[in-house]
């Protein structure tokens, strides 16, 4: 096994390939070339600090091994966003996206190349990255880490996982390099190992699928995992599957099993820690295993602390992990019982609620405001504002939803979308109880739908009383990544839709399934559309009473379109595109 530096710079024959990028084989020359020209850019530039931001891991891996080559350090931002950036500019003294990357290779002669030797490396442990992650006092949170710990966690879990690895596999990535875990099995990994990955990161299933290889491995979150294609039964099996990012449900570590044949390897960790326990749930009530060479134990506030010598030495870091140790399985095992702090995760992604909140009373609209998940089976995020007399006069005039929106986008200037809240309550004061406190009871009360009621008008003697009838189905479980929702429906026969369409054998109309459609991209994507033009429509199966089905929704705010699709656990019902205009 390499280190990751050696493994980009040192001579070898024949020459290895680091990855594929855009269906062309990237060499270890190649990649050394490029470093070379980076570190040179950066050393004429003198700063000592490098940002790096980038959509290629290819360009990602140059950028990284070029500050370090450069004897700079690495900045390692979470997003790219400008007010994100601004909060952490004293960090770094140059910025390195894929543009600014691409634009100094071009400019550099392709002779003039050293030869490296290994004397010219760096020591792992000068070589710094800084990670910026959700802290607890709602600012970013840097936490630094050395090239030296890196390759130590990987060299300590890779004889856990190399007995069933190929030496053709490759590396497919659905989640970022920007943060540790990618970074860690989408980079530093795969060139440590001479396993070549794929640079561009998979947005969805479909962009893996067709090109998927017997062996490969597949780097994924929960969020993906609870998505499945229908077309994974059909292709290549994977040699393994990781997923970290939040502890992944029994159900869906059962549908991955079998769609593809294996069980999901989950890797639990932090940004702080690193790996430090994993699991294949092949029982619903599966505990985490320890990684090689990390102790485990319990502090006063029942609360997992560990020790490695990735994470710091002998020390013990404390989690704000809950969690009980089973004895039954050795007692070094242990089972998760929820966090003991406000950061959260949705789609696999750390959610800082004292962050979300500050940006919320930093707007000259609001005087106070509350961030949560409105309850344990809703993972979207929710706001409370008490609004100040400006907002009070513009929530007047265009609304909640216009209102909310208004607020969203400035988040959004500093957050990515998993930390734009999604539902709102604008009221006068914050919920308390009688001693001041917030408890989370009042506060999820805001936002349970009331119990449905027969209403209408008063009957006439000897009348029946009229009730509402329903209109929309029962949403079981909702999930979303950024442009991505999915809603699990189910199919009431008191519908509306299905009376008198058709006598003796009711099914839902088409046009419905597209008025769903329309409605639920409207609130899942938090957008003003106006139905525009509906093309690739398909109808395949009709829909019944009491059908469980998943909508599934994709928003390209590029092209102004969304592409819905009701899944069944066979095939599509129905699909189609909507293009759209957004309206003034």
């Amino acid at each position: 096994m390499n280190g990751f530096l050696a493994g980009l710079l040192m001579p070898q024959s024949p020459e290895p390939i680091i990855c594929f990028e855009d269906d062309a084989a990237i060499d270890r020359a190649r990649m050394a070339a490029d470093i070379a020209h980076i570190a040179c850019h950066i050393k004429h530039s003198q700063a000592q600090a490098i940002a790096i931001h980038c959509q290629s891991a290819r360009l990602f891996a140059v950028a990284l091994a070029a500050t370090w080559l450069a004897r700079a350090a690495a900045v390692l931002p979470a997003s790219d966003r400008a007010g994100y950036l601004d909060e952490i500019a004293s960090a770094f003294d140059l910025f390195l996206d894929d543009a600014a990357i691409t634009a100094t290779l071009g400019a550099h002669e392709t002779s003039k190349l050293p030869v490296w030797q290994e004397t010219d490396l760096p020591a792992p442990e000068n070589c710094l990255a800084t990670f910026y992650t959700s802290g607890s006092t709602g600012a970013p949170k840097a936490i630094a880490k050395t090239l030296a710990q890196l390759e130590a966690e990987m060299a300590m879990q890779t004889p856990l996982w190399q007995s069933n690895l190929r030496a053709d596999c490759r590396i497919w990535g659905l989640v970022s390099h920007q943060h540790i875990y990618g970074l860690l099995f989408r980079v530093i990994w795969p060139v440590m190992t001479g396993m070549p990955f794929i640079s561009a990161q998979a947005r969805f299933w479909e962009d893996i699928v067709p090109n998927l290889r017997d062996g490969d491995i597949i780097i994924a979150s929960p969020a993906h995992l609870q998505r499945l294609h229908p077309d994974l039964a059909n292709v290549a099996r994977p040699a393994r599957i990781f997923c970290s990012g939040g502890p992944l449900d029994h159900k869906s570590a059962m549908q991955a099993h079998a769609a593809l044949g294996i069980w999901p390897t989950e890797i639990l960790g932090s940004t702080e820690t690193g790996g430090i326990a994993w699991r294949q749930q092949t029982s619903g009530d599966t505990p985490w295993q320890p990684l090689p060479d990390v102790k485990t134990g319990q502090n006063d506030e029942g609360c997992l602390m560990v020790a490695a010598p990735h994470i710091d030495g002998e020390n013990w870091h404390h989690t704000a992990d809950r969690v009980s140790f089973d004895n039954r399985s050795g007692a070094s095992r242990f089972r998760l019982l929820g966090r003991a702090d406000r950061v959260i995760k949705i789609e696999g992604k750390r959610i800082s609620l004292d962050r979300v909140e500050t940006h919320l009373r930093n707007h000259n609209w609001v005087d106070e405001a509350v961030a949560l998940l409105p309850d344990d089976t809703d993972n979207r995020l929710a706001a409370i504002v008490v609004l100040s007399l400006r907002g009070c006069e513009y929530l007047q005039e265009h609304g909640a939803f216009h209102t909310g929106r208004i607020l969203r986008n400035h988040i959004g200037q500093h957050e990515d979308d998993a930390a734009l809240p999604r539902r709102w309550r604008f009221v006068d004061a914050i919920p308390t109880d009688s001693q001041g406190k917030k408890p989370l009871h009042l506060l999820r009360a805001l936002f349970t739908p009331p119990a449905k009621q027969p209403k209408a008008t008063a009957p006439m003697q000897g009348q029946p009383s009229i009730t509402a009838p329903v209109t929309v189905p029962t949403i079981l479980e909702r999930s979303q990544e950024n442009d991505l929702a999915r809603l699990t429906l189910r199919m009431d026969p008191e519908l509306l839709y299905f009376q008198g369409h058709f006598d003796g054998a009711p099914v839902l109309p088409g046009v419905v399934q597209l008025h769903w459609a329309v409605h639920y991209a409207r609130d899942a994507f938090n957008i003003v559309i106006t139905p525009d033009e509906i093309t690739q429509l398909k109808y395949r199966k009709v829909i019944t009473p009491n059908d469980q089905i998943i909508l599934q929704l994709e928003c390209d705010r590029t092209r102004g379109q969304v592409r819905f699709t009701y899944l069944g656990p066979d095939t599509d019902y129905s699909s189609g595109l909507i293009k759209f205009t957004k309206a003034s």
